[in-house]
């Protein structure tokens, strides 16, 4: 933007729009907002009982989200198990679900509820943060999956060498990259959404291509390598007992490769959820920018996003479910502040 505007605009013009306004928008959305004019075609209409319900499942989900992701967090930070660089991943992953349900849901939710209540001007203001805070931390997370992708891949490809090659420095340094990147990125929502949203169209399809790549391909040697390490271990049962005597290298190799299995498979099953929560939000999304735009499709689509920010809430109990490390901390740590309480 070349020029200077006004925040609020009492004017009921629309010149930043891309796509053509519901015409039976709420009249507070009708009323023109910096930046956030180019999201009018998004609104459903006057307030109704879908409104009012997915800002109160929004609202339980932020709970979920900052009590489950707290927990995780804490938990990291006490885990000595898990190795350094994949902690720094999913602490990583953890924070920016912890900061989608303290910044992102409660700014939705006040959004909404100003619509309802017609108040413009905290309507467009927790608009404009719940916009821009939605696509930092949902991008953020995004590129995050996909360095713990790449990093079971290296770990594979690796072998001996992982260990020395990818040190928690350089992934704390890929880490903040990441953060930082995507928070200067997102300026470019305010002067170019066209190329900024051509751009997210593209990193979303790349990340997409390489995380199912990348776990199918961990999924092929996988099963190659578990062929041939039992094969190992079959002649090894029945050699001599000088070569018996080499066995003990031969089940650290078994622990080693059963734990790296499962560190493939917990993140495979954060992957696929992640998928569950933004494939039909990313889907419909595509919907309303190519065909009619209907209230139908807009609730709709304020319904997959709910499920988009449900990621962050579901997570933390799949990290428990999965991840002995963090659910054996997370008991230990629920258990001292029950016996604080009694």
């Amino acid at each position: 933007m070349r020029g200077k505007k006004p925040l609020l605009m009492a004017n009921n013009s629309l010149g930043n729009t891309d796509g053509p306004l519901f015409t039976n928008s709420s009249a507070v959305a009708r009323k023109t907002c910096y930046y956030l004019d180019r999201f009018q075609i998004f609104h459903s209409g006057p307030p109704t009982t879908e409104y009012i319900v997915n800002c109160t499942l929004n609202a339980v989900l932020a709970v979920l989200a900052i009590l489950g992701n707290g927990l995780v967090l804490q938990a990291l930070r006490r885990s000595a198990a898990l190795r350094p660089a994949s902690r720094a991943l999913v602490y990583s992953l953890a924070a920016s679900d912890l900061l989608v349900g303290l910044t992102v849901q409660p700014f939705y939710v006040l959004y909404k509820t100003a619509e309802i209540l017609n108040m413009h001007q905290l309507y467009c203001v927790t608009g404009i943060g719940f916009h821009l805070s939605a696509n930092v931390f949902s991008a953020v997370s995004f590129l995050t999956v996909t360095a713990i992708a790449t990093d079971r891949l290296l770990a594979l490809h690796l072998g001996s060498r992982y260990q020395r090659t990818v040190t928690l420095p350089r992934v704390v340094t890929v880490i903040v990259t990441m953060w930082v990147l995507t928070g200067l990125w997102i300026f470019n929502w305010v002067w170019d959404i066209k190329i900024y949203r051509k751009f997210n169209v593209i990193v979303v399809t790349i990340c997409l291509v390489f995380c199912t790549s990348a776990y199918a391909r961990l999924g092929y040697r996988l099963r190659q390598l578990r062929v041939r390490t039992m094969l190992r271990w079959r002649d090894a049962e029945s050699t001599t007992n000088q070569e018996e005597r080499s066995s003990s290298s031969g089940s650290k190799s078994k622990l080693r490769f059963g734990a790296y299995k499962r560190s493939v498979a917990n993140m495979f099953y954060v992957y696929i959820l992640m998928l569950i929560c933004y494939v039909p939000y990313l889907a419909m999304f595509v919907v309303i920018q190519t065909t009619t735009v209907t209230k139908a499709k807009i609730v709709t689509l304020s319904y997959t996003m709910t499920l988009l920010f449900a990621n962050s809430a579901f997570n933390p109990f799949l990290y428990c479910w999965r991840i002995q490390e963090i659910r054996s901390e997370v008991i230990l740590i629920l258990a001292k502040f029950s016996c604080k309480n009694n």
